[in-house]
This record gives structure tokens, C-alpha cells and sequence, in this order.
């Protein structure tokens, strides 16, 4: 019948125009929650500088050449992210894997590689991919789609 196909033609345009924009809402949304990871990590930073600064005060005692940790006690709980002057940042590992890997891989694989790599770390696959969504909003990584994976590789810099 006429009238069927042209509602089904309706309904196809109409499905397929609510899928881009809820990609778009979700591209929009996982920049957010970067940008939101970015600035509670700033703050988490402040607040320790701030500890540290109260102590000084309180103790009425500088402490001269002393290096202010990025979170209390060494590690923020969220994927073993460094402080302190030696330690590797959870960003940076990411990074120097996708540029050794060359393959495209998802965060679930990143994070399989990374812990096994630090064992001493508590590597979390969601800050992990949050990470990598960071990373390519910043355009130092790529993202891919291969069915309903997601797939990550290292941004190829501009010559």
C-alpha cells in the first residue's frame, strides 16, 4: 500500500535524525565529563597545596624544597594517577602506549596492557576511557568506530 510506505519512509528519516543527534549528545556529553575530570583534578590538586600550606602554618616551620603531591597520599584512587617527582601520570601511559601500539584498541584493552605493565597500580577501565576521551579532544588521540566498539590510536601530528 502507498500509505505504508511513505509513514515507514516518515518514520526512517525521523529515526534517523533522533540516532545523530543523540551522538551528538553524547560527543557534546563526554566533553563535558573531560573538561569536568580536568577541573576536579586541578581542584584536587589545590586542595592538597592548601594542606600543605595550613600545615606549614600550623607547624610555624617552611618546608623548603619539598614537593607539593597532586593527591594525598600518593595516589588519587582513580587509576593510580602519579604524584610526586618519578612517577608516570595515567594520561602519559596511555599516551606512550597508543604511539608504541599503532594498532587501534579499545579502553578495556589499554587498561588490560597498563595494569599488567603496573601492577602497582589500580588501573580503572572507566577513567581510562574518560582519559582517552580527554586525549582526543585535546587531538592527541584518534577515535574509531568498528561496530559498536570503540577504538583508540594515537593522533598522527600534523606536518
Amino acid at each position: 500500500m502507498p500509505g505504508e510506505t511513505e509513514l515507514t519512509s516518515a518514520y526512517s528519516s525521523k529515526v534517523a535524525g533522533d540516532l545523530e543527534r543523540n551522538a551528538e549528545e553524547q560527543e557534546r556529553i563526554r566533553g563535558e565529563i573531560a573538561r569536568l575530570t580536568a577541573e576536579l583534578d586541578a581542584l584536587e590538586h589545590d586542595h592538597g597545596v592548601l594542606l600543605n600550606i595550613r600545615r606549614a602554618l600550623s607547624a610555624e616551620t617552611p618546608l623548603p624544597g619539598r614537593n607539593v603531591p597532586r593527591q594525598k597520599g600518593g595516589k588519587n584512587g582513580k587509576g593510580g594517577k602519579a604524584s610526586g617527582a618519578g612517577r608516570i601520570t595515567l594520561v602519559e601511559l596511555i599516551r606512550n602506549h597508543l604511539a608504541a601500539g599503532g594498532a587501534p584498541c579499545s579502553a578495556s584493552e589499554i587498561t588490560a596492557a597498563l595494569s599488567a605493565e603496573h601492577r602497582d597500580r589500580h588501573i580503572q577501565t572507566t577513567v581510562v576511557r574518560t582519559s582517552l576521551e580527554n586525549l582526543v579532544a585535546k587531538g592527541q588521540a584518534r577515535r574509531s568506530k568498528q561496530g559498536s566498539s570503540v577504538l583508540y590510536t594515537a593522533a598522527v601530528p600534523a606536518k
